[in-house]
């Protein structure tokens, strides 16, 4: 798949409770893994990383891990305030870090299907919503060219009943775009409110 004019899998409705009747735990890092995370896995521990590019995504996580248990670190900011999270290195992440490798690689897992924890985590670490209106849920550029593997992720997302479309480096990407006011319902609906200190038109609503 190529450009940002091809639209992936169908739509299945699917019914779970918004992420804000949701107690974050360890799976919803899959969100993390899906965008730009990072991971690490040694032995009997694991270790998830994100790098971030605001001040308020970093306040989010650091609070959603906390309430995990999963004790976070955060970077000292740079000048730009990007800042990098990262969990603790515990066994209680080995089972979702598995998961989400092939080797040593970063893999989707087949026929995954995000949870509202999960596309809560995904939007808060590398979504954005654009001047246009269209949400726009970031991939990470390491990757960028490896087509099954954003292919997956469009598919994973048209699971949960939110059709995107695969945009490239040459239109801001890469990153998948919910460009049908249906879509972005949807995801609004999923991630219910938005965490304390998110800049007003950040969140979808």
């Amino acid at each position: 798949m190529s450009g940002a004019g091809r639209r992936l899998g169908p739509v299945t409705q699917l019914s779970f409770f918004a992420a804000d009747e949701h107690v974050p735990e360890p799976t919803d890092l899959e969100g993390a893994l899906a965008a730009r995370g990072q991971s690490t896995l040694a032995g009997a521990l694991a270790q998830v990383s994100v790098a971030l590019d605001a001040a308020w995504r970093a306040d989010a996580l650091v609070a959603l891990l906390t309430e995990a248990g999963l004790d976070p670190v955060r970077s000292a900011a740079g000048t730009d305030g990007r800042c990098t999270v990262s969990t603790a290195r515990t066994a209680v992440l080995v089972p979702v870090v598995r998961r989400w490798r092939r080797g040593a690689v970063t893999a989707v897992p087949e026929g995954w299907t995000p949870s509202a924890g999960a596309l809560r985590v995904w939007f808060l670490t590398a979504g954005r919503i654009t001047a246009a209106g269209a949400i726009d849920m970031g991939l990470d550029p390491g990757v960028e060219h490896h087509a099954p593997r954003r292919a997956a992720l469009a598919e994973a997302l048209a699971r949960a009943g939110i059709r995107a479309t695969y945009v490239g480096p040459r239109g801001d990407g890469p990153l998948l775009r919910l460009g049908t006011a249906r879509a972005r319902a949807r995801l609004a609906q999923t991630l219910g409110a938005a965490p304390p200190g998110v800049p007003p038109g950040a969140w979808p609503r």
